[in-house]
């Protein structure tokens, strides 16, 4: 265990990455949407109070797209370029493993409270003053702080782990593993859409949170199964 912890705190020196990119991202991202927002009230002389607007404001997603590019090259950074120093002082690939997992784990839960707390600003602000939606959106819950949280903490994770998955790919095979690993998971997902395509309509009719979040979960651990199967042999380069 207390190799574990070794490798989650040799993750955690990279201060700037882990805490400072994802706040710089965020407040850009809500910069713009507010802006965006502002520039649409006054083009159209629409009140923030209008239900026609609030309605088409809640629909905004940017907020959705701001951190997961990220998310994926973290994860892919934090295994490939920290493994082969992990190992060299002594760490074994179980250990390396289960501290990224931690370390990952604390990523989610300071975004998750990030994200929480700036949509407490926001509700208790009327919405920043004056009617602007960033993250009381309808695919975070709608002001919901227990979907927002929910929908945080995993899509943080769903990133952070499937990016560790094309990581542990990358060392264990070289440049040529995360490219059959992407273009394998294209084939197996146009071919369920292929199957599942005369009842699409249907699924995402009756498609709920719940659902998704399951979804989300069966796919961390899978990437965490794959990442652990990748590295067992993987040499530290």
């Amino acid at each position: 265990m207390n190799r574990t912890l070794k490798v989650t705190k040799l993750h955690l020196n990279k201060w700037e990455n882990f805490i400072g990119t994802p706040v710089i991202i965020l407040a850009v991202v809500m910069a713009i949407t507010l802006i965006i927002q502002i520039a649409i009230q006054r083009a159209t002389g629409i009140s923030g109070t209008d239900p026609e607007y609030i309605e088409g404001a809640r629909w905004n997603q940017a907020i959705m797209w701001a951190l997961p590019g990220f998310l994926v090259y973290y994860g892919v950074q934090a295994v490939a370029t920290t493994y082969p120093f992990a190992l060299a002082l002594g760490t074994t690939r179980r250990n390396f493993i289960g501290g990224t997992m931690i370390s990952n784990a604390l990523q989610a839960i300071f975004i998750t409270v990030l994200l929480v707390a700036l949509l407490g600003i926001e509700l208790a602000t009327g919405h920043w003053f004056i009617g602007l939606y960033v993250l009381d959106v309808h695919l975070l819950g709608a002001g919901n702080v227990g979907v927002l949280a929910a929908t945080s903490f995993l899509g943080v994770m769903f990133c952070l782990t499937v990016g560790g998955l094309f990581g542990a790919v990358w060392v264990r095979f070289g440049s040529m593993g995360p490219a059959f690993l992407g273009l394998g998971a294209g084939l197996a997902l146009a071919l369920t859409l292929l199957i599942l395509a005369p009842r699409l309509g249907e699924i995402f009719t009756g498609l709920t949170g719940g659902a998704v979040a399951v979804a989300a979960i069966v796919v961390i651990v899978v990437a965490l199964a794959g990442t652990w199967f990748a590295m067992r042999r993987a040499s530290v380069r």
